[in-house]
């Protein structure tokens, strides 16, 4: 009898146990999130929808899935599936999917004067770490966010691939579906504009706790430099002022007579340059400017006596013979066309005679080498080669930096500032469609590089509140990890906007290449920047009113790739609109022009109406609009039973 209660005892108890395991599986709540959503601790879980994403092959893309359970889980395990195309059955292995834990940090201040668009008043728990982790732990009645990370390699066919992320331990067994569409195009590995962060080596060796220049160091430092060049940054602030534990080493004996040691200096560069992030070799700065006196005061440099002592020599020992030795060698590497220097960071008016003096001194030692700075007035012409005005400093003062275009190459900055609700920047408590219009205005503004100074400088804590002083996150975009960085979910926003950039760019070069082939007579209404820059404009119609929604910047983002799909696919259709896409139309009287290219033997139809298109391809049509309101232009091509189409939107009034 005891027997038989002991195996009746133990089936009962089996009994209760997976019955609690199927009710404990249950009680998981996984969710579908966009990206430019914040998944915080008491966020409302939404349905249980599939995980949709879509990119180009060599590209990038991220995803972001919630967790919440009415208990206490350990260990749930995220697993992706490989993914694979029904159609072609390409796989993109599991491999290729990253997934990531959602870490959060303490946010005490909020931004200034960001009431009416900060996401949360502080403090609050911010999400922004990602840690290299794919299991997580629930607390009961909290949610986790959950990051993805999809790199579609090169040569993946377009198509529709499917998959699934499971979650699950001992007790829980869920899954999530996973749907990639891969555009039939694929990203360049070159980029088309310029990125800085600026970095500090200092800070890798502090947090790492390893000594500066060694080994360990080094193996550091290209974990994030290989980061920074997988997130498209392709410019490398580099240290070059002689010191006696830095790239650049240098030695002077009684005579005056100079020996410099760039063993360092190579190697750095050789590592920048492996990970394509030395497009430009943005040399350090010269000085500092003093803003009591407004006077630039130009750095001391440490060298080598001839007995091997270290001494601090001022400006007038060292800057010359140090520039002309820099620059020989990068003349002689082949990468002078590619450097850069800054004179003095972000002069403004009572500076700009004291800049103008220091940066004609360096013109003077070395006349081939390009001038770059963080810039808040306007006077540098003559003397600058890379104006990088702050971006609400250009907004501001648009008419007279448009005027000076032709006096160099413009970027733009941001920093602790613009603050407010109005320009966008990457801090923690702002709208996450803040980061991702960022270099959408790079293009719309014809703005071709970006800088700003906060990649790693962490403060005390890197995962404690982040400093009062700035905007929260504006010291920096990754975290200290174990053998390297963590990335932020700021950064992998950043990464999306870069790309979004290669979208239009890729667009407007498919265009012009398009064009190239064609009849000038015939094509003159073709303008290769025309289309790229109306879709930016949707997102960036000015920098005060850029899009907040970041579901319609992925809409706009769709609309560029099926514009490039039918510019360079097998049936090709073009449209070119007066007034553009987006306009108002008034009345006096309303009038829309259209014309466009199509594949010879394909039939083109407006609003649903057939229209005339002669032997090479080219149509055209004209509006009277007569109903106020918005109006719809839909142009569709068919040829061999496919179809392609774009559109524009006008209001008539």
């Amino acid at each position: 009898m005891k027997k038989l209660h002991f195996i009746l005892s133990l089936s009962v108890v089996l009994t209760l146990l997976t019955t609690a395991g199927a009710a404990l599986a249950q009680s998981v709540s996984v969710w579908s999130a966009n990206v430019h959503s914040k998944i915080f601790r008491d966020s409302t879980p939404g349905s249980e929808s599939a995980v949709t994403l879509s990119a180009a092959s060599n590209e990038y893309e991220s995803g972001q899935i919630g967790l919440r359970a009415d208990g206490e889980i350990d260990n749930l395990e995220i697993v992706p599936s490989p993914l694979v195309c029904k159609e072609t059955g390409t796989e993109i292995k599991a491999e290729n999917v990253r997934i990531r834990r959602i870490g959060t940090l303490p946010v005490t201040k909020n931004t200034p004067n960001t009431e009416s668009l900060c996401v949360r008043k502080a403090p609050f728990e911010a999400p922004d770490i990602l840690y290299d982790e794919n299991a997580v732990s629930l607390k009961p009645g909290e949610s986790q966010g959950v990051w993805i990370t999809l790199f579609v390699p090169k040569g993946t066919p377009g198509g529709l691939y499917s998959g699934v992320i499971e979650i699950k331990n001992e007790t829980v067994q869920k899954e999530i579906p996973v749907s990639l569409t891969v555009f039939p195009f694929e990203l360049p590995d070159a980029r088309s504009f310029y990125m800085t962060n600026w970095w500090s080596g200092g800070n890798f060796a502090k947090y790492h706790n390893v000594e500066y220049m060694s080994e360990e160091y080094w193996t550091l430092l290209e974990a994030y430099i290989k980061d920074m060049g997988e997130h498209r940054q392709n410019v490398i602030l580099t240290q070059w002022v002689p010191s006696a534990n830095d790239l650049v080493r240098a030695k002077r004996d009684e005579n005056g007579k100079w020996e410099f040691d760039f063993s360092r200096f190579e190697r750095f560069l050789q590592l920048a340059e492996k990970y394509g992030v030395a497009d430009r070799i943005e040399l350090a700065h010269v000085g500092g400017i003093d803003r009591q006196t407004h006077q630039v005061n130009f750095r001391s440099a440490t060298v080598a006596d001839k007995d091997g002592n270290n001494v601090t020599l001022s400006a007038d020992e060292w800057l010359e013979p140090s520039l002309k030795a820099i620059c020989d060698y990068l003349k002689k590497t082949g990468r002078l066309e590619r450097a850069m220097v800054h004179v003095a960071d972000e002069p403004y008016l009572p500076d700009i005679d004291s800049w103008r003096a220091a940066s004609q001194r360096i013109r003077d030692i070395a006349p081939d080498l390009k001038q770059i700075d963080a810039i808040e007035t306007v006077n540098f012409s003559g003397r600058l080669d890379v104006w990088t005005p702050k971006l609400s400093h250009f907004d501001r003062w648009r008419k007279a930096f448009e005027a000076r275009r032709g006096d160099g190459e413009f970027w733009y900055y941001i920093c602790c500032h613009p603050v407010g609700p109005h320009y966008p920047n990457r801090f923690m408590d702002l709208p996450s469609s803040r980061i991702r219009v960022l270099h959408w205005i790079n293009y719309a503004e014809d703005l071709v590089g970006y800088l700003h100074w906060g990649y790693n400088y962490w403060r005390d804590d890197a995962f404690g509140p982040p400093t009062e002083t700035y905007g929260p996150g504006d010291t920096h975009i990754v975290y200290p990890g174990s053998n390297g960085p963590l990335d932020s979910i700021r950064w992998e926003l950043e990464r999306e906007s870069a790309e979004d950039f290669e979208y239009l760019k890729f667009l407007e070069t498919s265009v012009s290449k398009f064009k190239n082939e064609l009849d000038p007579e015939k094509a003159w209404m073709i303008d290769p920047t025309g289309r790229s820059k109306e879709l930016a404009r949707k997102v960036v119609p000015d920098l005060v009113h850029t899009e907040l929604d970041g579901g319609k910047i992925e809409q706009v983002r769709q609309e560029i790739a099926e514009e490039i799909v039918a510019v360079t696919g097998d049936l090709r259709l073009i449209v070119q609109t007066f007034p553009e896409d987006g306009k108002e139309i008034f009345s006096g009287p309303n009038l829309l022009e259209v014309y466009g290219i199509t594949t010879p033997g394909a039939e083109v139809s407006v609003n649903g109406e057939k229209v005339e298109v002669d032997g090479d391809g080219y149509f055209k049509r004209l509006f009277y609009p007569q109903e106020l309101g918005s109006m719809s232009v839909v142009v569709t091509a068919t040829l061999n039973g496919k179809t392609v189409k774009t559109s524009r939107n006008y209001t008539i009034k």
